[in-house]
């Protein structure tokens, strides 16, 4: 017998099904917004001051503007926004 020749059939087997999938918000989990400034004081120092990670979009921006109101210089912000997401077989496969 040579090498690397199976002396049997293994018997290893697949079946693979075209399935289509889904994707979509996760509901069982929580999106996360964080907005930050990014602003400079006077001496060049960046602000990077934030409004804590907030489940409510609307709330992560309303710190915006009463960090903006607090200091009328800083106006430039950026957002990070976590949004969960999961894959789901539009038919579960037999």
């Amino acid at each position: 017998m040579a090498l690397g020749t199976p002396s049997r059939d293994i018997g290893i087997r697949r079946l693979f099904r075209f399935i289509e999938w889904f994707v979509g918000s996760d509901p069982d989990r929580a999106q996360i917004h964080l907005v930050s400034c990014e602003g400079e004081d006077e001496d060049g120092t960046r602000c990077r001051a934030d409004s804590g990670e907030q489940s409510d979009r609307e709330a992560a921006e309303l710190w915006m503007f009463e960090h903006v109101a607090e200091r009328p210089d800083h106006r430039s912000y950026g957002r990070l926004s976590y949004h969960p997401m999961i894959t789901v077989p539009r038919e579960e496969p037999t």
